[in-house]
């Protein structure tokens, strides 16, 4: 460090951050941001400048800077909002550089209420977004306010129609997402493919995507006889420029700075030095925006260019040069070995970063990326060309796009063969932090250990030991997650394994997707052992559904081997739609009622409901399945949407139980008095979503319950709930509140 005064600096500078958060600064945390005085977040008018639109299916997000809230004829600064018009409201179109009013709900950006669940905060607070807004009016005021982003907005249209041009649909999205940022057009599938690789970073317009053009640019500068100074500052004036154009994120940024140095350090006739230079780039991404401390696109762009610079030359200190020249076999084996060294340094470094913000890790990832990193240079020289030629001669473009769309193709059939490999991506869950801390605080020691050339083996594997390593924990651990209006619970019985009851949402779109299947990775969950559906409304499966139909596309490496079904004529359709997704996904179709019992170790799932004469017949909510839980003395209700004749069928059937998930979302018209004498709940969990138009939970139902327990929790205020049980102590915490 001492060497290196500007790499000291930069972590003081992140210490001294990060400290600033832990006080409580609110510029320096997730903090709400605060309106002027007298207004209020709701229906609100805004005007502000467009600067980057995403134009959807049905709908466009705009995102707004200099933006104002208008209040009483007065305009008020606030901070940058991204806006949602759907198409119907879409009556003016608005690009980027335009100015416009906005009329619309003004809401903050929500804080994550479950565990795995994509912290929206984190993300949209570094790059200056912390207003959402569902708008209902728009008015383009001025079309053309910022000439600089018009013209960078006609340039991107171009270049997005010459990608079309030259390649077909599906490689054209993949193109567009890596040289322009543009990420609207990459299936699912395809994204999970370069996932498997252990290469998503080249979806995304990264330090290598600039390194790679910026070095071609500067090359063509200088056989056109450019002086070396003028061509650096043409070439770095173009990296801002087209860094502004694809979205400035983290890497790009930190690309753009670091080259900029480089040409620097040549005009001064200074030496260059890699790692002050990055040094110096996350300083300034830092003061411009400190959240980006937290950010995980900072984090990985940084910590592999750490691993490059720092990592590797320790552990794999090169041999000094002979004077013999090395044949090709011998520079291809160089090569490969080089290749695997550097990206086992890089994932040295990025290991817990990766398994901290998405819970699982390419294990194939290291050998794959021998076939990505010495042809993506050709991917994007090719791409490059292809697209620039392919807006003015389509024809040449397509030539020249050529080795660009040969290469696409083998980096997807690649990836189709890794899917096929064992572990192909093992879900890890979410490591504590401080077993990232510990990680690093060890592999420093391995680094000093390295150049005083003693011995680090065990002392590494003692590294992987302390952030791979999930020890069992003799507890009953239950999760009732917050899905919105709707339910979900997660009962875990091993590291990797659980069982869920029900899983949908009526309010909250993509529930599988966005919470469930989150969830369960940064648990790492891999083997879901049983699905119990208690019935067929929308918001009990179709969470479910989203996940099943995952599997069965093979998107992920979550597995359910078990799907609980009940057989209610009501909803016949609905049950035969889930069986056969079950089906496609592996799953073994059981159908439960009264006496249907599960076992595991010292776990018991017995069902209690439904039961009774043409139970079959009854409407969907009656035929609600009814789960009794119980390991040792500890006792758990699954109650489902229960009511009337479902409730009576269980009223000497249940006996007391510690824990009692309150049937249909809280409603007065389930969970009578006579119930809950039978059962004498010690705790009482109600999910349902804030602010539902059923007004659940219902306040006559609540006043039951407080006749009984005292330990009420509610998913919308409380978000995801968990119970842990351990030597008959129950301890239960609450995502949102914090632990009660």
């Amino acid at each position: 460090m001492s060497k290196r005064p500007l790499c000291a600096a930069a972590v003081f500078w992140a210490v001294l951050l990060y400290l600033l958060g832990g006080a409580g600064i609110k510029y320096f945390t997730y903090a709400p941001p605060e309106l002027p005085s007298g207004a209020f977040a709701g229906k609100a008018a805004v005007t502000g400048e467009v600067y980057r639109a995403d134009v959807h299916t049905r709908s466009t997000s705009l995102y707004l800077r200099k933006a104002n809230l208008i209040l009483n004829s007065k305009k008020y600064p606030i901070d940058g909002i991204k806006a949602t018009v759907t198409t119907e409201h879409m009556k003016e179109t608005a690009k980027p550089g335009s100015e416009v009013l906005l009329q619309g709900e003004l809401q903050e950006i929500p804080l994550p209420s479950n565990p795995g669940q994509f912290h929206e905060r984190a993300y949209y607070y570094p790059r200056k977004i912390k207003w959402y807004q569902k708008v209902s009016y728009i008015q383009v005021i001025q079309p053309e306010k910022n000439r600089f982003l018009c013209l960078q907005e006609k340039i991107k249209q171009k270049l997005q129609n010459g990608i079309y041009h030259v390649m077909t649909k599906e490689q054209a999205g993949i193109m567009e997402a890596m040289l322009l940022g543009e990420k609207a057009q990459i299936d699912t599938e395809q994204q999970f493919l370069f996932q498997l690789m252990g290469c998503s970073h080249i979806l995304s317009v990264s330090g290598t995507h600039l390194s790679v053009i910026g070095g071609v640019f500067f090359w063509l500068l200088r056989k056109l006889r450019i002086p070396y100074k003028a061509a650096g500052g043409i070439t770095v004036a173009a990296m801002f420029f087209y860094g502004s154009l694809t979205g400035n994120g983290a890497a790009v940024l930190r690309a753009v700075v670091m080259f900029a140095v480089s040409m620097g350090a040549f005009w001064v006739r200074r030496t260059y030095d890699f790692l002050s230079a990055m040094a110096l780039a996350s300083m300034l991404l830092l003061a411009e925006s400190p959240l980006y401390l937290y950010d995980s696109s900072f984090l990985l762009s940084f910590g592999a260019i750490l691993g490059l610079g720092a990592v590797y030359p320790v552990l794999f200190p090169g041999k000094k040069a002979g004077r013999r020249r090395e044949s090709r076999a011998e520079k291809l084996y160089h090569g490969i070995l080089a290749g695997i060294q550097s990206g086992i340094s890089v994932w040295l470094v990025l290991l817990p970063v990766t398994m901290y913000f998405f819970y699982e890790i390419p294990l194939w990832g290291i050998f794959m990326n021998l076939l990505i990193l010495p042809t993506a240079g050709i991917l994007l020289a090719s791409g490059i060309l292809g697209c620039v030629l392919g807006v003015w001669f389509p024809v040449l473009g397509k030539i020249a796009a050529f080795p660009a769309a040969g290469i696409l193709e083998l980096y997807l059939q690649t990836g189709k063969i890794t899917a096929g490999l064992p572990g192909a991506l093992w879900i890890t869950g979410q490591p504590k932090l401080w077993k990232c801390a510990l990680y690093y605080v060890l592999l420093v020691l391995v680094l000093w250990l390295r150049k005083r050339g003693l011995h680090f083996s065990l002392l590494l594997a003692g590294a992987m030991t302390v952030l791979l390593v999930r020890l069992p924990q003799n507890a009953v651990e239950v999760t009732f997650l917050d899905v919105g209006q709707g339910d979900c619970a997660c009962i875990q019985t091993g590291i990797r394994s659980g069982y869920l009851v029900d899983g949908g949402s009526s309010s909250v779109s993509g529930v599988g997707k966005y919470r469930i299947l989150p969830f369960l990775k940064a648990s790492g969950i891999s083997r879901i052992k049983g699905v119990f559906v208690s019935h067929m409304d929308a918001d009990h499966i179709n969470g479910i559904q989203e996940l099943l139909e995952t599997i069965a596309k093979g998107e992920t490496m979550v597995r359910v081997e078990r799907l609980f079904l009940s057989a209610c004529r009501e909803t016949e359709e609905q049950r035969l739609e889930l069986e056969k997704l079950g089906k496609a996904a592996g799953c073994e179709i059981i159908y439960a009622e009264k006496g249907t019992k599960l076992q595991e170790d010292k776990m018991e799932m017995d069902c209690l409901s439904p039961s009774g004469e043409n139970w079959e017949e009854w409407e969907s909510n009656e035929a609600s399945q009814v789960w009794k839980f119980q390991k040792e003395k500890f006792v758990l209700l699954f109650t489902g949407d229960t009511q009337e004749r479902g409730e009576e069928s269980l009223f000497k059937e249940t006996g007391n139980c510690q824990v009692l998930k309150v049937a249909h979302h809280g409603s007065k018209n389930s969970t009578p008095e006579v119930f809950l004498q039978e059962v004498q709940p010690e705790i009482a969990i109600i999910s349902c979503g804030a602010g539902n138009r059923y007004g659940h939970p219902h306040k006559e139902l609540v006043e039951r319950l407080k006749r009984y327990t005292g330990k009420i929790y509610n998913t919308a205020e409380c978000g995801a709930v968990r119970l842990q049980v351990k030597k008959e102590k129950i301890k239960i915490s609450c995502y949102r509140t914090g632990d009660s």
